[in-house]
């Protein structure tokens, strides 16, 4: 599967696989969440809201305004840092703003939510932030008020003293038109002075009202206004935080694993399905049997005493018996009568694999209870079989371990054997060639997921420099989400006839020129009747 492209059946199959593990991660996801909830409660809120003023500028409306400008002034160290002094005990700037989320309702209206974790203490700084806002507007505006006001007076009294000398130019040319004769060139050109300057002074009349109107129009609109008092603190309900803060873990953590576990998948090696094993062994895969793994001594001489097979495992066994056994063996041994030469037939695992390695006992132990006369070998051993070796070892050869079962017994003339079960552990990563007599039937016991194609191929090698023919393969509690049956070998499978294209009704095969089965028989048909 390594080297398969990830999809949606693949996905779903290893999650299927990890169920338990998914199921842990969920519970303990929930409770890291409760537990989170519980050492850190939700956080009482508060919230208030400030009425920005217009803006200064004549004619400019709110809409014009900027609120995400706002809403930084508002965050600044101009109105927070002023807020978390004035609250106790005294905040620094960053708590402040971390406690502290200002955002704008409408471009004219600032909202002030407050967290804190007691409910006092989130009313206080809200109410705080909005004050400090409102002196911050109320300040700013006095500013441009007196910027404004200076400038106006400046003006107004630049205006009054051109206008009192133009008065004084008009009172001067009065006097200086009436002192000429009537109708005299310089009583005239006086005449038309005078009327120039009684325009200027108008005009300036009117320059003088207006930015005194404009002074009177200012007053009282540059003020900011608490809309919204800091509102009673509330939070949400201790259980529906709890069961938000659980829910929010369990996904979390269920993700977290998901995402682990396809990743670990997709870099594992080791062969899970039987079609894989079969194929990288070259051989069928004979029987699925459910192991009896063993730990200790004392546990391996109980498996030999006292293993007993259920109908599934019994009919399993007796299809490797079937396969290594030559016709008739069975029938000859319930009837009592063998005289057949012995079978040697080589159990080979693969170190480190506690499930295969107890093939060989069931094998011996399922011959021995059907009245086949069986000796059990432990023929080429590993550190990992120590305490299955030191368990046959104990027994006494000439001892009948059980019915028709011995142990390292020696063959006597007279008294032969049906069925020798030779035990051999090869080392997965350097396997050495056995020393095994000739004639030997070689079955290789292997876990699902505990091989990868690699150390079934170098297990292979070993068995053929031996001489022994591998008969079968035996998986050992096989994947439960597997759904093949290893019995045909990949070029096999890949000759086997298509089915039908859902869409198209016609086999993928019409598409390179190969007509069906029944196109075929339709054709001879009509060109019989012909």
């Amino acid at each position: 599967m390594s080297e398969q492209s990830l999809d949606l059946k693949a996905t779903w199959t290893v999650l299927r696989r990890h169920a338990f593990l998914l199921t842990v991660a969920l519970l303990v996801g929930a409770v890291a969440g409760v537990a989170l909830a519980v050492w850190r409660p939700p956080l009482w809120t508060s919230t208030t809201m400030v009425l920005l003023p217009p803006s200064s500028e004549s004619g400019v409306g709110a809409a014009e305004r900027d609120s995400g400008t706002q809403v930084r002034v508002a965050s600044s160290d101009l109105v927070l840092g002023e807020a978390g002094r004035r609250v106790t005990p005294a905040m620094g700037l960053t708590e402040v703003q971390e406690a502290v989320e200002v955002s704008a309702a409408t471009p004219d209206v600032l909202r002030f939510t407050a967290r804190a974790e007691e409910p006092e203490q989130a009313q206080e700084l809200a109410a705080a932030a909005a004050a400090a806002e409102l002196r911050y507007v109320s300040s700013a505006a006095a500013r441009l008020r007196d910027a404004a006001r200076a400038g106006r007076e400046t003006r107004l009294a630049t205006l009054r003293a051109t206008l009192r000398t133009v008065e004084r130019d008009i009172e001067e040319t009065t006097r200086r038109r009436d002192a000429e004769t009537f109708g005299s060139v310089a009583e005239k050109a006086l005449t038309a002075a005078l009327a120039q300057l009684t325009a200027q002074q108008a005009s300036l009349v009117l320059q003088a009202d207006q930015v005194a109107e404009a002074a009177s129009a200012d007053v009282g609109r540059d003020t900011a206004s608490l809309i919204e008092d800091a509102s009673p603190a509330t939070r949400p309900g201790l259980l529906l935080g709890r069961t938000l803060h659980g829910l929010a873990g369990a996904a979390a953590l269920l993700l977290l694993v998901g995402l682990a576990l396809l990743v670990s998948e997709r870099r594992d090696r080791r062969l899970r399905y039987r079609d894989e094993i079969a194929d990288a062994l070259g051989s069928t895969v004979v029987a699925s049997v459910s192991s009896r793994p063993a730990r200790n001594v004392s546990a391996w001489r109980t498996l030999l005493g006292r293993y007993v097979p259920g109908p599934v495992d019994a009919w399993s066994l007796r299809q490797v018996l079937r396969e290594v056994l030559p016709a008739g063996t069975l029938t000859r041994a319930h009837a009592g009568a063998s005289e057949e030469p012995a079978v040697d037939v080589v159990v080979v695992t693969l170190s480190d694999d506690a499930a295969a390695l107890a093939l060989g006992p069931q094998l011996a132990t399922y011959a021995a209870s059907v009245g086949l006369r069986t000796r059990l070998v432990p023929q080429h051993g590993h550190d990992s079989s120590a305490a299955l070796w030191a368990a046959c070892a104990r027994v006494h050869p000439e001892h009948e371990l059980r019915g028709h079962l011995w142990v390292n017994r020696p063959l006597h003339e007279g008294e032969p054997d049906d069925l020798r079960v030779l035990m051999v552990v090869l080392d997965r990563t350097r396997p050495e060639r056995p020393d095994l007599p000739s004639g030997c039937v070689g079955v290789v016991a292997v876990s699902a997921g505990t091989a990868t194609a690699a150390d079934l191929a170098r297990l292979a090698v070993s068995l053929d420099e031996a001489g022994v023919g591998v008969q079968g393969a035996v998986v050992l509690d096989p994947d439960r989400l597997d759904r093949t049956t290893g019995r045909r070998l990949q070029p096999e499978r890949l000759r086997e006839p298509q089915l039908p294209v859902r869409l198209t009704g016609t086999v993928p095969g019409e598409r390179l020129g190969r007509p069906r089965l029944g196109s075929v028989a339709r054709n001879g048909h009509e060109g019989g009747a012909q």
